[in-house]
């Protein structure tokens, strides 16, 4: 099915302009990076379009702590024995994820938490340290960054980005290199193989990396932007494997 590699790599620091808890939608133009072009120009007539297998997300440090993409936001704890609730604003977690904790004041001890209830201004988790105390904590919250397709050649309206799926990050050391893949947040397709459900969750593999992928036509391309009103201070390469068909 693959007649030529497509493999690319794009640094994407830019914000959409707004938080995604309020829209997908980029507020301008220029709030987002193109990733991936599949002769979007329409100039090579050797290809119909794309089949893209694995998108995987590199920070562009490496930190062993956490990862420091953007300003850590400050909010406040308050931890009876090892259940520790945290109140910040628009802190957008979901249960399962982790974030970074940076306590600083009281006598909690910086950890990496894992959610496990959340409400629109607060997130609990259970602490590896057991105390009675409560202050102030910079949280590092997930970074969001939400794909887009595109039909068009030339972009002149933010309502032309057609939002595709959001990958989540938590900003903890084992997330500088994330698979949408291993994620599954690529969706399920039915080419260039047909699909085998069990294959997902069996225990003969924990990947299916054909199984899942993004078929796009000539004339499309990609785009992504993350969640925000601020660009970041360091940025991630969002790297495609592709081949053109």
């Amino acid at each position: 099915m693959l007649d030529r590699p497509a493999t690319s790599s794009a640094l994407v620091t830019v914000a959409s302009g707004q938080l995604f808890s309020t829209s997908l939608i980029p507020t301008a133009v220029g709030n987002v990076t193109k990733v991936f072009d599949v002769d979007s120009a329409l100039t090579d007539t050797s290809i119909s379009g794309a089949y893209i297998d694995e998108i995987w997300i590199r920070y562009s440090k490496r930190n062993n702590i956490y990862i420091d993409a953007q300003t850590a936001f400050t909010g406040t704890y308050n931890q009876v024995g090892t259940a520790q609730v945290v109140t910040l604003a628009n802190h957008n977690l979901q249960v399962g994820q982790k974030a970074y904790l940076d306590y600083t004041s009281g006598t909690a001890v910086d950890e990496i938490l894992t959610v496990t209830a959340v409400t629109p201004t607060t997130f609990t988790g259970t602490s590896a340290t057991s105390a009675t105390t409560s202050g102030n904590v910079n949280v590092y919250l997930p970074i969001d960054i939400c794909f887009y397709l595109v039909s068009t050649s030339t972009v002149t309206l933010t309502n032309q980005f057609f939002p595709l799926f959001v990958a989540s990050i938590p900003t903890t050391y084992d997330n500088q290199s994330y698979s949408l893949t291993e994620q599954n947040i690529l969706p399920l397709i039915n080419r260039p193989v047909v699909q085998a459900g069990a294959n997902f969750t069996s225990a003969n593999s924990t990947t299916a990396p054909k199984l899942r992928g993004l078929t796009l036509q000539r004339g499309q391309s990609l785009y992504a932007a993350f969640s925000g009103a601020t660009s970041l201070t360091n940025g991630f390469y969002v790297n495609v494997e592709a081949g053109y068909y």
